[in-house]
């Protein structure tokens, strides 16, 4: 018997990832707190519920895209409360190594499979089905379970991690090394500015010498046009940091460069970049730089 398939979350990653699901198994139903993005989804061919008891009693496997830990605890709980033995919940969010574990064990209590499955990519890895994927089971798990057919709708790089709670853990560092990167790229064109060298100059020599980086690269065009709408936005990157901080605390580390790149992207939010684009911060960095005419 085909499975059915719920998704919750209709934001910039949610929505293509439901849209795929969608095109590729025929169906889904959704939930979100925005309902136009429903009934834009709902064109296409998808249907709408207006709670979660009803998603969860009506589909086999469910799939979240929620901004961070504050929306998905509630939501995850409210779903083992209506589920049963054998669903699975695909969570796509980025949340604490910690929270994953614990939704993780509250849903074996009841038979139910939850698997953290955070990714990267952006929206365009999730129209072309090129996410990486960064999953906390091993991949038995998830064959045994048969969810590969459902993963290959949005993901072309799966990384199996292990236990629970494990794939948020590297998508963590991978985040703050990703927007901590983006500072220093800030700051470079910063001390470009200051020297007098120009923005095309900048970016044609660094993106083919030492100094070239995925995103100094990947956010180029957006820097250089100034197109601060967002892919992924500002207020994103300080949750992902400040769950990299807790992991750090909690392991009673020191991780200088991530303090000083969380206070950057907090400026930035000051300034009123929280619901532009990450790159927006570079912008930040660069007038802070500027010599008063």
């Amino acid at each position: 018997m085909e499975r059915r398939i719920g998704f919750i979350g209709l934001g910039n990653m949610g929505y293509p990832m439901a849209e795929n699901f969608l095109k590729k198994f025929g169906q889904v139903m959704v939930y979100n707190r925005s309902q136009q993005k429903c009934l834009d989804l709902q064109k296409e061919g998808a249907s709408i519920v207006s709670n979660l008891k009803e998603l969860m009693e009506s589909n086999d496997i469910i799939g979240l895209s929620l901004p961070g830990p504050k929306q998905v605890e509630p939501v995850v709980e409210e779903l083992l409360e209506n589920g049963k033995e054998g669903q699975i919940i695909m969570d796509f969010s980025t949340i604490s190594p910690a929270l994953a574990v614990s939704l993780s064990n509250k849903a074996q209590e009841k038979g139910i499979h939850y698997y953290d499955m955070p990714v990267s990519g952006g929206p365009a890895g999730v129209r072309n089905a090129a996410l990486s994927i960064m999953i906390g089971a091993t991949k038995d798990e998830i064959e045994k379970n048969d969810l590969m057919p459902y993963l290959e709708t949005i993901g072309k790089t799966f990384h199996f991690i292990g236990g629970r709670g494990n794939g948020q853990a590297i998508k963590i560092i991978n985040n703050y090394m990703a927007f901590a990167t983006q500072v220093i790229n800030g700051e470079a064109l910063a001390m470009a500015d200051a020297l007098g060298i120009d923005e095309d100059t900048f970016y044609n020599v660094v993106t083919t010498s030492s100094g070239n980086n995925m995103i100094l690269k990947g956010k180029m065009n957006k820097v250089k046009e100034k197109d601060y709408q967002p892919g992924f936005a500002l207020d994103l990157v300080v949750k992902d940091l400040e769950l990299a901080r807790d992991c750090c605390n909690n392991l009673q580390m020191p991780n200088f460069t991530l303090n000083t790149g969380l206070q950057m992207y907090r400026l930035a939010q000051r300034k009123g970049c929280g619901a532009l684009d990450s790159s927006s911060v570079i912008q930040v960095i660069r007038d802070l730089n500027k010599k008063d005419e």
